[in-house]
């Protein structure tokens, strides 16, 4: 169980972390991020605005790097990890809600899906 005062770590490409950031400002958790260099130096600045401590990873290692490095310092500090890439709800919430509003948007603007990328 959480306590204040208790470090959660995840690795994210930004939206998750902020939200993340978030709940531990609110919570009165310490917060680290992990996130591979390439990634937003915005999204960086505004977790770091909500308190997290920002650990950014090298691009030679990519989402993975990213990923590695955040359970590797969960395991040396006993920090909780969020494990947003391996939760199954993370999948399915975008398959019920982030999908359909990108369809929704792309026909709004009467466009046309010509790709889609996984």
């Amino acid at each position: 169980t959480l306590k204040p005062g208790d470090t959660v770590i995840e690795a994210t490409s930004g939206n998750t972390g902020i939200a993340v950031a978030m709940m531990c400002a609110q919570r009165g958790y310490d917060c680290v991020i992990t996130m591979a260099e390439p990634f937003s130096v915005e999204r960086r600045k505004l977790m770091r605005m909500l308190g997290a401590k920002v650990i950014v990873t090298p691009k030679a290692g990519k989402g993975t790097g990213m990923v590695e490095k955040a359970a590797e310092l969960a395991e040396k500090h006993g920090w909780f990890l969020c494990h947003q890439f391996e939760t199954e709800a993370n999948w399915k919430f975008h398959e019920a809600t982030t999908g359909p509003e990108i369809i929704n948007d792309i026909k709004a603007a009467g466009a046309k899906l010509d790709y889609w990328v996984t």
